[in-house]
């Protein structure tokens, strides 16, 4: 049986070098000084605040203001000064609510008499006839009026205009339903005398007396820590506590270094079991998959070698994913050679105690992180086996088992392990300056993924032929006209003229006058049809012979008819004579109507499809875009980090460092650059990101995926900049897709979720079925880098960061003199006094501390930072036989020369006595110590056996 058990021994592993390390810090503010430059940036800060609280005071005082309106122009006001008790007349979305208010008092509410008077069926119903249709009937015309002004609106199709319509119909028709539904609920709450519900309806109490006397306390607080926290109420020593916190200008920095040691390995528990038959053999071949690696090589002419590697693992290497998880875990401090991780500021300026808190915070931070590590790694750990009949992959593991006796045998498949042991070891301390930088991440530049979108495929959608419209047209008729004598008249038709069917000359004295015929009905039938004859033309040809229309044209069916009337006419002897006629035919009334309206359904059609191909590349366009933004390879953690310390240098070197140094050119400024270098260990900076939620939507941002399928339109101004704003309040609110002013990037049709993908209060973000995982900060609405990574997102939303420059190593009393300077005196005169509970806490000569001036304990800190490095540089004899568990094991074979910085990677393992030493014996210990378990990507069988009458295994 196979278990896993604790080694109690360690003895046996003495001197075994460690294989890996890892740099750690503690970083811990000290109390007591208070930075003059640090309190200005939160006076400033508290200046704008104030103006804030006055605003703030402002707003919580309810106008009294009463205002009539007569007939033209004149107005009646009434002021009187603001109260914060009281009430004030609710805005309404309801043209109803608005008028029936016009008649209440602005800030008192009405006693029930005021409420039956003014509210009563009568009055509602002449409201809602008069003054609310009044108020919809023009809003609809500006409504349709604006809208049909849009030429932008009109340019995306008929489809669209007819979706535009819609929408604001049904928003107008809900409004309406509305004003009645309120007209029913007013008059029920009168007949029911609650006028508690239309108190509330009409009116929003106020009651802001403490809420102004908080406000008018934190505008006349001396700072902002009293202005933003009640601290008068606390202890006094709490209270000075707080407001030093954020003024210390010093700090000091543990550096701890983690020693990785391979100890032991064991068997595992089994992965697999596989049973033998006598005689039968079985070939296992183990797949694993755990690294996939792409790289590149570009040789040129001038043999320079370009190379590019990109990998992705899983890290089984409990030293490597230690490094890697600690670069970015946004909790932590940044810098070029460790993580820091922070622990709460003290006042006290005892050495030893600052050293034990930094032991026992690495301690737990560190002993929790490999712990989880190791339980990540132990899981991505997997081996899968399969059996084949032929092997060809050289490069797999193959397992040849075989059973040549004859009883049946079971193999196990057991994964080696590793024990790593680890230990840590204190490596120095830093006395530092931290100062802070505003929105540090404003100047970072960003990625542009460079995407161009395939356009929408048209080829498919032919543009449909338009119908052409009925047009005017003309033909020509030659017409016969007879030559008919009005019985009783004997006409003749040689010699004569006929006028209006008369004879022009009569020469005759006693003859008869002569009379012919001179209307002619006249019938036609259209050439094509739904076209009717709305004028004729006449030509005599040149004859002698002229006519007209006589009376209206009868169009009736396909048919139309006329009275054709002979002006005048010679026959020259002839039974008739022939007229030509030009007939003009106009489109029957209607008749292009329903051409017009084919002609309109088939744009809209293809303004559909259109509209559909446009959306459907537009999502593909936004998928494609998602998915590689969502894949862009993540640069080096190393580079982005020493972007962001160049971004806090720039800042503190042109606001800070150089504060008041009159340094015009930069021949001499580099005077100031060595000075402050020789002081300041400036390469060894670290910042603490502080976290986006103490200053949210500093960075406010989504994704950005292109333009919306169809431009944007401002729906407020379509609604017309004239309509009372109750009324444009209402159609607002229910308008659709009333969300933003412009179209949404995709429809909701293409969108999936599980509830609140349109809900417009949320950060969404969009994915695809093939993106990666989003990023840090998605989910919170931040400006992300597309090639960045956790801790670069953190600093680009972070509203300050607070940075720390550690002092060269016994340069302490020079940075202290600096800082003077700098940063004031305030809090380290020579009448201030440093004050502790512990009477052990003494200095470098073995004076107890408490009661001496705050200046000389500074001092004695910066003097202990110095001996401890001192001393670190020393070289001995190591290791002690007091750090060790068995002294025994420290003998002359055993021990090296080396400084107590690099002793371990000397003398390698030693067992730590108890595991974990808080309690500060000597610099430079070794006070902390265990083991992690860690798989191995080897496969072992191993035979075992199995009691049948039991089931358990037998233990040889």
């Amino acid at each position: 049986m196979t278990t896993v058990k604790r080694i109690t021994d360690l003895s046996d592993y003495t001197t075994v070098l460690p294989y890996a390390s890892e740099l750690f810090g503690i970083y811990q503010p000290l109390l007591g000084w208070k930075s003059k430059r640090i309190a200005k940036r939160v006076a400033d800060g508290y200046q704008a605040d104030k103006r804030s609280l006055m605003d703030r005071l402002t707003r919580r005082f309810a106008a009294v203001v009463d205002i009539r309106y007569g007939e033209g122009e004149r107005v009646s006001i009434a002021l009187k000064p603001g109260v914060l008790q009281g009430v004030k007349q609710r805005a309404h979305d309801s043209v109803l609510l608005d008028t029936l208010a016009a008649d209440l008092p602005a800030a008192v509410v009405p006693g029930p008499d005021v409420w039956a008077q003014k509210i009563t069926p009568t009055r509602v119903e002449a409201v809602l006839g008069k003054d609310v249709v009044a108020a919809y009937t023009s809003a609809y015309r500006e409504i349709r009026k604006a809208d049909g002004g849009d030429a932008g609106e009109r340019s995306r199709g008929a489809a669209s205009a007819l979706d535009r319509k819609n929408a604001q119909t049904a928003a107008f028709e809900h409004q309406l339903q509305r004003e009645s539904a309120l007209a029913g609920l007013l008059l029920k709450l009168v007949a029911e005398k609650d006028f508690a519900a239309l108190a509330a309806l009409f009116y929003a109490p106020r009651d802001n007396i403490e809420e102004a006397e908080d406000l008018i306390r934190r505008a006349n607080a001396a700072d902002g820590a009293d202005a933003l926290l009640s601290i008068g109420n606390f202890d006094p020593q709490d209270r000075v506590g707080i407001k030093s916190v954020v003024l210390s200008p010093i700090s000091v920095v543990h550096l701890f270094r983690q020693y990785f040691f391979e100890l032991d390995t064991f068997l595992g528990t089994p992965v697999s079991h596989v049973w033998l038959s006598p005689g039968s053999s079985v070939e296992l071949v183990e797949v694993q998959t755990r690294r996939t690696t792409v790289e590149r090589t570009l040789q040129t002419v001038l043999d320079t070698i370009q190379k590019s590697e990109s990998a992705t693992t899983d890290r089984d290497e409990i030293s490597d994913a230690l490094k890697e998880d600690n670069s970015q875990d946004i909790k932590f401090g940044a810098s070029v050679k460790a993580s820091y991780g922070p622990i709460e500021a003290t006042s006290s300026f005892d050495y030893n105690n600052s050293q034990k808190l930094a032991r026992e915070a690495t301690h737990k931070q560190m002993r929790e992180k490999t712990s989880k590590l190791s339980s990540e790694i132990r899981k991505n750990f997997t081996s899968t086996f399969k059996q084949v009949t032929e092997f060809t992959d050289v490069s797999s593991v193959k397992h040849v088992m075989a059973n040549t006796g004859s009883g049946l045998i079971n193999y196990e498949l057991r994964r080696k392990m590793r024990q790593v042991g680890v230990q840590v070891q204190d490596i120095g301390t830093y006395l530092c300056w931290q100062t802070y930088v505003d929105d540090p991440g404003k100047t970072l530049g960003l990625a542009s993924l460079l995407h161009i979108a395939k356009p929408a495929d048209l080829d498919g959608i032919p543009h449909p032929e338009e119908i052409p419209l009925l047009q005017p047209f003309a033909d020509e008729r030659i017409v016969t006209i007879p030559f008919i004598s009005i019985e009783g008249t004997d006409a003749d038709n040689e010699g004569e003229v006929y006028v209006d069917g008369v004879e022009a000359d009569n020469s005759e004295w006693f003859g008869t006058l002569e009379k012919i015929q001179s209307d002619f009905l006249q019938e036609f039938v259209a050439a094509k049809a739904n076209y009717e004859l709305t004028g004729v033309e006449f030509d005599s040809q040149g004859k002698p012979v002229t006519a007209s229309r006589k009376g209206p044209i009868a169009n009736s069916g396909e048919k139309a008819s006329f009275v054709l009337h002979l002006n005048s006419a010679d026959f020259q002897g002839q039974n008739s004579l022939t007229l030509k006629l030009v007939l003009h035919w106009s489109p029957r009334a209607g008749a292009n109507s329903d051409i017009v309206a084919k002609n309109e359904a088939n744009l809209a059609s293809f303004k559909a499809a259109e509209k559909a191909a446009y959306e459907r590349a537009y999502v593909e366009s936004v998928k494609e875009r998602v998915t590689l933004a969502s894949q862009i390879t993540t640069r080096s953690s190393d580079d982005l980090r020493e972007e962001e310390r160049i971004v806090v240098y720039r800042t503190l070197v042109q606001d800070m460092l150089l504060k008041g140094v009159e340094l015009p050119d930069d021949r001499t400024r580099h005077v100031a650059a060595e000075l402050l270098n020789s002081i300041f260990d400036v390469d060894k900076m670290l910042y603490f990101v502080a976290p986006e939620w103490w200053r949210p939507r500093l960075h406010r941002s989504s994704q950005q995926l292109g333009q919306a399928s169809g431009p944007p339109h401002d729906r407020a101004a379509l609604l017309g900049a004239d309509i009372r704003p109750a009324l444009r309040q209402g159609l607002l609110a229910h308008t659709f897709n009333a969300n933003t002013n412009a179209a949404p990037p995709t429809s909701s049709a293409a969108r999936v979720g599980w509830g609140g993908v349109d809900d417009p209060a949320r950060d969404n973000y969009l994915i695809t079925e093939s993106s990666d995982p989003a990023k840090l900060g998605s989910s919170l609405g931040w400006l992300l880098q597309l090639d960045g990574d956790n801790m670069r997102n953190a600093f680009l939303n972070a509203p300050w960061v607070k940075a720390v420059i550690p002092v060269r190593p016994g340069r302490e009393a020079a940075a202290i003199d600096w800082l003077k300077g700098v940063e004031g005196m305030n809090g380290i005169t020579d009448d201030v006094l440093y004050h502790t509970d512990n009477p052990a806490e003494v200095d470098v000569d073995g004076q107890p501390l408490d009661g001496q001036k705050m200046i000389d304990v500074l001092m004695d800190l910066a003097e202990k930072v110095r001996r401890k490095y001192q001393e670190g540089i020393q070289t001995g004899t190591f290791p002690k036989p007091g750090e060790v568990a068995d002294p025994q094991l420290v003998d002359d074979e055993n021990t090296v020369t080396a400084t107590p910085i690099d002793r371990v990677y000397e003398h390698g393992f030693f067992p730590l006595q108890g595991s974990f030493r808080a309690d500060v014996a000597g610099n430079y210990e070794i006070f902390d110590q265990w083991v992690e378990i860690l798989p191995t990507d080897q496969i072992v069988p191993v035979e075992v056996k199995y009691d049948p009458r039991s089931g358990r295994m037998i233990v040889e």
